[in-house]
């Protein structure tokens, strides 16, 4: 939680600090027209990593890779690139790829969004399935046994993919 508040709160304290130094008049304005670009270039993939991290801890991605890590390499059997999925408060549009073989089913972003997003590798025997709805859209919600408070939702489609590939493996819900 400590993790949390502080990457939530860095951005604040460091506006807070840039606020009293202009005050102070530390810094001519004229220095601050030449930092501009280079603040801007340092600052941008900093924005980019503390809100890829927000999201993975808003969602509730980082307990869920923390409880189950990838072991080994992710399944090549079957697998579904640029997926929806939804998370808690935070939603993952076309930017998830989907790997399963018979034992597990592995989810992991994007290059784009990975800072704070580890690939989530779960076994079967702690799925369970259920039909849900996001507004008008026909969902699917897979429920983890180690990590009852977080749910992924997937789109029935992918749902129907997985579950024609591996009907065996498929939990029953």
């Amino acid at each position: 939680m400590r993790r949390v508040l502080l990457v939530l709160l860095l951005p604040a304290l460091a506006g807070m600090v840039a606020s009293v130094l202009a005050r102070s008049g530390a810094f001519e304005h004229a220095a601050l027209r030449e930092l501009a670009p280079l603040l801007a270039i340092l600052g941008m993939p900093l924005l980019w990593l503390w809100i890829s991290w927000g999201v993975a801890y808003a969602g509730g991605w980082h307990d869920l890779a923390k409880a189950y890590p990838l072991q080994g390499e992710i399944p090549v059997a079957h697998r579904w690139r640029f997926q929806s999925i939804q998370m808690g408060l935070s939603s993952y549009r076309n930017s998830i790829h989907v790997a399963a073989d018979s034992r597990r089913i592995c989810f992991w972003p994007m290059v784009l969004f990975r800072a704070g997003n580890r690939p989530i590798c779960v076994p079967w025997p702690d799925i369970t399935v259920s039909p849900a709805k996001v507004l008008w859209l026909p969902m699917v919600r897979l429920h983890f046994a180690r990590v009852p408070q977080h749910d992924i939702l997937i789109r029935r489609s992918l749902a129907a993919k997985i579950r024609g590939a591996f009907g065996d493996a498929w939990p029953v819900g």
